[in-house]
């Protein structure tokens, strides 16, 4: 992965490694009793959900791996 760009594959691995580095995030919003931006009937889903061109009924994670992918355009 270093010294040059990222193929789709490196970057979706990338990806992967976040997810599950954020689950302490997740969990600690949810003992917090509150929803993860990305989740549906969080308010901030649906304005990420319009800034990226996305439909409302976009899966979780397929939000999260889009606004992620942002960084390699």
């Amino acid at each position: 992965m270093a010294g040059g760009p990222m193929n789709a594959r490196d970057r979706e691995a990338a990806f992967q490694r976040h997810l599950e580095i954020a689950d302490a995030y997740v969990e600690a919003v949810h003992d917090a009793g509150h929803l993860a931006w990305f989740e549906g009937g969080h308010p901030n889903r649906y304005v990420i959900l319009a800034r990226l061109g996305l439909d409302d009924d976009t899966d979780e994670t397929d939000l999260r791996r889009a606004l992620f992918m942002r960084r390699y355009r």
